[in-house]
Parts: C-alpha cells; sequence; structure tokens
C-alpha cells in the first residue's frame, strides 16, 4: 500500500482543526452569511487581506463566495506560508523521507510509551493501516501520515485546498507570489520534535482524531461563518493539552509573520496573506498581533 505523502503545509492540521472540519461533512450547505474568515488591513495606500485557509476541499467546493474571490482579485500580490514549487521539488521528497525516520535500529515503539504505542497500533488497524507500514517514521510523521490518509478516505485532496488553488491561479495571473517560510523551515519544525514531543504529538492526534466527527459541524459552521470567537474556543483545547507544541506550531510562526505582513502593509500594492484559519484567530493570533500594533482591521 502506498501512502501518499503530506504537503508541507498540511502538516499542521493537528493543531488547527478548523483548517479541516469545513469540509468533512460534505452534506451540510454551506450557510448564508455575511461574514468569512476573511479580514481586510488598511495601509496607507494599499489594503492587505488575511485569508484563513483549509488546505483540503473537493473539486465541488468550488467556486468560493464572492468576497474571497474579490479580495484575491484585487491584491497584485499574495502571499503564502511556504513556496508551494519548493515542495515539489524531487530533492525536497527526497529531502523529506530522510528526516521523516528514526535512525537505525528504532521504530515508532521505541519512541512511545506502551500506552500510548498501543492507542496507536489500535488506531491504524481501525482506520484499515497496516502498522509495519510506518515502524520505521518519527511519530510526528507517523501521526501525520495516518490523519492524511483518512482524509483521503473522506475524498480529500490537498490539490483542491486554498493554498494550491490560489498559488495556481496567483502564477497564471502573473501575480507576484511570496512565502513567509521556507518549505525546509516547516519540514524541520514537524521532524525536529524530541521523544517527548513525538509522543505528545502522537497523543494528540488520537484524541483529536476521535473527536473530530462530533466536533466537525461546529467547526465547520464557524469558519463558513467567519465565527472567529468560536472558532478560538474550540482550538484553546489544543493549547491547554499541548503548549509547547501549539506555541511553535502557531503563535510563534505569528510572530515571526508579522514584520513581513507590516512591511506589505506600508507598501502600494494590495497584498493577500493566504494561512491556516488556525492563525488568525484567537489570543496570539495573526490579526490579534496586528490589532496590539494600532492597524485598523476589518472582517469581510
Amino acid at each position: 500500500m502506498k501512502i501518499r505523502g503530506p504537503k508541507p503545509c498540511s502538516l499542521f492540521l493537528l493543531f488547527a482543526l478548523s483548517l479541516v472540519a469545513p469540509v468533512l461533512a460534505q452534506e451540510q450547505r454551506a450557510p448564508v452569511t455575511t461574514r468569512h474568515s476573511l479580514w481586510k488591513v488598511e495601509g496607507k495606500k494599499n489594503t492587505v487581506y488575511l485569508l484563513g485557509s483549509i488546505h483540503v476541499l473537493k473539486k465541488e467546493d468550488y467556486p468560493l463566495p464572492a468576497p474571497i474571490e474579490a479580495a484575491f482579485t484585487n491584491a497584485q500580490i499574495a502571499v503564502f506560508e511556504t513556496d508551494i514549487d519548493a515542495a515539489k521539488d524531487p530533492a525536497f521528497a527526497l529531502k523529506m523521507q530522510s528526516k521523516s525516520m528514526l535512525p537505525e535500529g528504532e521504530t515508532i515503539e521505541t519512541q512511545l510509551s506502551p500506552e500510548v504505542y498501543s492507542n496507536y497500533l489500535a488506531y491504524v488497524k481501525e482506520v484499515g493501516l497496516p502498522a509495519p507500514l510506518l515502524e520505521k517514521f518519527k511519530p510526528s510523521m507517523a501521526a501525520t501520515f495516518v490523519l492524511v490518509f483518512e482524509l483521503q478516505k473522506l475524498g480529500l485532496d490537498p490539490s483542491y485546498g486554498l493554498d494550491q488553488h490560489f498559488f495556481e491561479r496567483a502564477r497564471k495571473e502573473g501575480k507576484q507570489t511570496v512565502a513567509l517560510e521556507p518549505v525546509e523551515f516547516q519540514l524541520d519544525l514537524i521532524t525536529g520534535f524530541s521523544k517527548e514531543e513525538g509522543e505528545l504529538f502522537m497523543k494528540t492526534m488520537l484524541k483529536d482524531a476521535g473527536n473530530l466527527k462530533n466536533e466537525i459541524g461546529d467547526l465547520m459552521k464557524a469558519w463558513q461563518s467567519g465565527d472567529g470567537d468560536k472558532l478560538a474556543k474550540l482550538l484553546n483545547e489544543a493549547t491547554e493539552e499541548a503548549p509547547i507544541l501549539y506555541k511553535r506550531l502557531l503563535t510563534d510562526r505569528n510572530r515571526s509573520w508579522l514584520p513581513k505582513i507590516e512591511e506589505l502593509s506600508r507598501g502600494d500594492k494590495n497584498a493577500i496573506v493566504i494561512v491556516g484559519a488556525g492563525h488568525l484567530v484567537g489570543k496570539e493570533s495573526v490579526v490579534d498581533l496586528l490589532k496590539s500594533k494600532g492597524f485598523k482591521i476589518n472582517q469581510l
């Protein structure tokens, strides 16, 4: 059995379930709403849009709501979490394979406590994955592969995610593209955990996967209606359960992105910044940090 590796931009689904949830219950239609996961930052000479991205979608989820399409059309610069073209480079795929694997002589069993390993085995069996297929992977990567496998079973595809969709359009339409992080940084972020952090990552994934179906409706409606407060509340549990990982995967990165977004706001070209929806809601989100610096921000 072959598992398609996750793209770096999809590696953070585990701590930002709002990126996934809006599209997992396809039988529910998007509610009529006048708000979206889209914010407008007023610069002196330009506008910077902040769009909360969903990294996996289906073809039938398009076209997108008119305000989102209009924001992209109005922007001359499209900003993404990472360089999506670089992530497709065969050389990067080899690097990803190498960094995802455990050292010789170690297996995922040696990296996890007996309880977590037992729960992991039970879960991969339940979802239909042979455990030996992932035994040489670091726990963080094994957890990510399991989640991606589950998404694929639901018919969800990263190639239809907002990031990929708008990256391709930006290239076709001749827009300038900017990456907030090198693709190698994202890879190191997810493969560089300590043994304790790797177990925590796996443990959190197993818990989140079990709760996903129960919480999916609320998450979907919150994203579709642009309910940032509700999304933030739903994500607070991840903050409490794994604050070290949450800080590294979300809030630290939010702060590192701020100078670039501030620079864009001082320019004379409109820009759209497309990042995971979890980065734009709640305390220490990109929106929250910009407001604390005095920026005028309106939700569209």
